[in-house]
């Protein structure tokens, strides 16, 4: 797949998912989105504050990447190319991958991770950044541009690698979230 067609990709992905949250949850009153199925389960509330820890993250090491490739002069690529953490990430937030995960307890909210009444807006001003950066993304080479995880920082990520794991994770965790509704 060429770097112009991933990011193609990724930028309608994450388009119809803002639109599909809007449509389930915007109007939904602030009670429903916090009631949790089960004292286990997570409420759709505490999906959207996973995922806003998340983006907090990763959108500014993001924007950083960017504007080092660009200073690089580091031009768009042809073909997308993946590593292993890359590979090993999208696998495992793909939404048919039906296998259990635990989050770390710093973005669990069920552990640590405090959620707040705005987590619905707060994501979706996330994921209009998002949709900014992959729009920045088409001026420099994916594969080149990096970003180290949140935990293990001698790895890196390739950028079009953490963007498609940022945005098939929001479509696992935004399919978790209808569920309790």
């Amino acid at each position: 797949m060429s770097q112009s067609e991933l990011l193609d990709h990724l930028e309608e992905s994450l388009q119809q998912l803002l639109k599909e949250v809007r449509e389930h949850f915007a109007d939904a009153p602030l009670e429903t989105l916090k009631r949790r199925p089960s004292p286990e389960q997570w409420s759709a509330m505490d999906c959207f504050a996973h995922l806003n820890a998340q983006f907090e993250g990763y959108l500014s090491r993001i924007e950083l990447a960017l504007h080092k490739a660009k200073a690089r002069k580091w031009t768009p690529g042809h073909e997308r190319s993946s590593n292993w953490l890359g590979s090993s990430a999208i696998r495992k937030s793909d939404p048919s991958n039906t296998q259990p995960r635990k989050s770390h307890k710093s973005i669990n909210p069920l552990k640590k991770l405090a959620v707040r009444d705005t987590e619905l807006k707060a994501f979706l001003i996330n994921g209009e950044m998002l949709l900014r950066l992959i729009r920045q993304a088409r001026e420099v080479d994916i594969n080149k541009a990096s970003v180290k995880p949140l935990r293990w920082s001698i790895y890196r990520f390739r950028l079009g690698d953490l963007m498609e794991y940022l945005i098939l994770h929001a479509r696992r965790h935004f399919l978790q979230a209808r569920q309790t509704r």
